[in-house]
């Protein structure tokens, strides 16, 4: 996948470094090939599966894993599934391969990796995506409040010639940001209300009593890099909202709410600048074995995975009607 690069990310090498999936052209739920033309699908037969390695197999990786066997079963294909533990997880796709180490990454060949685990295993796990898959997508941003990663995955993508993907994980209006960031924002700030269960094997249970609460209560205001230092499984995306808008980390500010009245995890993002006002608010559904984690999460990931096996199905057409032609 090449999608519009943000031209205020902070990497030197932020070429290779994709902010928002600006190619997302397919409606949720269709398959690529059932929106494809007659044209676009041209000797269709003869294409080779899109190849996706999966790095963590929780809530999030599952449920992408569902969507693609079920949108695409024949240009998707799961190949490995990386995860600490040796036993094989339940449900895991037929014939994918378990892998314990990233150098065994370059065995199964992966079109795609994706990230999905925690903030460690970007690290971990990035270099070897890096230069093995065309794509590494990540959705522990988290991982990215350190510069020097950050730093090194760039690097590494440049030299390769793949491409570092974050995805916008639970929010939207990650276009409307990346426009906005042409301008600059004068402020930008992006608050994050969960019910109870969502914040807990948090920092939050220290701070105020999750099991006490009777309204809405605010328990941390920094910047999106302190928040998602602190809160790493929770205020993830708050680091996509501050690369989207090239406002920085240090500069986006981030509330933390515990609400006993959400039934839902809400953000809410407003941001100001010459361009003028800009105010998102999306409620997501918690997964139900993890409430930390937001359905759109995963639906996000899914969404790029189907723009990437676009972008390889339009690049085999061109090669298979070069050689057509001769």
């Amino acid at each position: 996948m090449r999608s519009n690069q943000s031209p205020l990310m902070s990497s030197p090498h932020s070429q290779r470094i994709a902010t928002a999936p600006t190619e997302a052209r397919f409606s949720p739920g269709r398959s690529v090939d059932s929106l494809a033309t007659e044209d676009d699908v041209f000797n269709a037969l003869d294409r080779p599966p899109v190849r996706l390695a999966l790095v963590g197999f929780g809530a999030i990786n599952r449920r992408v894993a569902d969507i693609v066997s079920e949108c695409s079963p024949d240009r998707v294909q799961i190949v490995a599934i990386a995860r600490r533990h040796s036993a094989r997880p339940s449900a895991s796709p037929s014939g994918a391969r378990l892998l314990s180490h990233p150098d065994e990454l370059a065995e199964v060949r992966p079109d795609i990796v994706i990230e999905a685990a925690s903030r460690s295993a970007v690290g971990e796990w990035g270099e070897a995506a890096l230069t093995t898959a065309r794509s590494f997508i990540i959705c522990s941003s988290s991982a990215l409040t350190d510069q020097g990663l950050l730093d090194r995955l760039g690097a590494i993508a440049h030299e390769a010639g793949s491409q570092l993907v974050i995805s916008p994980g639970a929010i939207a209006g990650t276009e409307a940001l990346a426009a906005a960031a042409l301008s600059g924002f004068d402020r930008l700030t992006h608050t994050i209300i969960k019910p109870p269960a969502g914040w807990r094997k948090t920092p939050a249970e220290t701070l105020i009593d999750l099991d006490r609460l009777d309204r809405p209560t605010p328990f941390f205001s920094g910047s999106a890099r302190q928040a998602a230092e602190r809160f790493p499984t929770n205020a993830n995306v708050s680091v996509a909202t501050a690369l989207f808008s090239g406002h920085g980390l240090d500069a986006t500010q981030v509330e933390l709410v515990a609400d006993p009245g959400a039934g839902t995890n809400r953000h809410l993002i407003e941001g100001v600048g010459r361009f003028g006002r800009i105010s998102i608010e999306v409620d997501n559904r918690p997964f139900a074995e993890n409430p930390r984690s937001s359905q759109l999460a995963a639906l996000a990931i899914a969404q790029l995975v189907k723009v990437e096996v676009a972008a390889v199905d339009r690049g085999w057409t061109r090669q298979a009607r070069a050689r057509a032609s001769l």
